[in-house]
């Protein structure tokens, strides 16, 4: 597949960096310092990833995540970012991110990446993933994982909805949503015994 890359940094030296690491392993790559002209991208469906500065002035990259993956359920989003924060990454993760690349880039780090992250990119493609879900919240989403992570555990979709006040198919939508993010893992139980189907349960792993 021929992937289809862009970057997005108030620092113009960094963007040059990019593309010409880009373009020396064979990829073309956009480069821009103005979100809108890189959210114009994504709207368009011009791209395959997106990777965008976490520290910018005129839009945080936390609000371009945010509004580029209601633009698109398909991009993959790659934050570039000196951030170690675990909440900095969850909070960036609910809001659309796939994952990060640390700074200073490297071109190995790059590299890997982007090959790994392109095939994510074409299985959305050609699975047409929609994300996020209708109906699915970031502060409720934080509310299940914070849960979830509480408990250090595999916990069942009736606890879950019990535990937060929320009906059985609204827990469910939020915790496969979560299973699609990679911050929550999902397993099935066989019922001993017992007639009817395995019962999945979840766990915090992450993000």
């Amino acid at each position: 597949m021929n992937l289809r890359l862009a970057a997005l940094d108030d620092d113009g030296t960094i963007l040059y960096t990019l593309e010409a690491m880009a373009l020396a392993l064979g990829w073309e790559m956009r480069i821009t310092s103005h979100p809108d002209t890189a959210l114009g991208w994504v709207r368009d469906g011009d791209l395959d990833i997106l990777l965008v500065d976490y520290h910018m002035p005129l839009m945080s990259g936390l609000e371009v995540v945010r509004r580029a993956r209601e633009l698109s359920g398909s991009i993959v989003l790659l934050v570039l970012t000196v951030e170690e924060s675990p909440e900095v990454a969850q909070e960036l993760s609910l809001a659309g991110a796939d994952d990060f690349v640390s700074k200073p880039v490297r071109l190995a780090d790059f590299s890997s990446r982007i090959r790994l992250h392109g095939e994510l990119a074409r299985y959305r493609r050609e699975t047409r993933r929609d994300l996020p879900r209708k109906g699915v919240t970031e502060e409720t989403s934080r509310r299940v994982l914070d849960l979830l992570r509480a408990e250090d555990a595999f916990v069942d979709v009736r606890a879950v909805a019990a535990s937060l006040n929320l009906a059985y198919p609204t827990a469910h939508r939020y915790l496969e949503y979560l299973v699609d993010r990679g911050s929550v893992q999902r397993t099935q139980e066989d019922p001993e015994g017992k007639p009817g189907r395995p019962r999945s349960l979840y766990r915090f792993v992450g993000g």
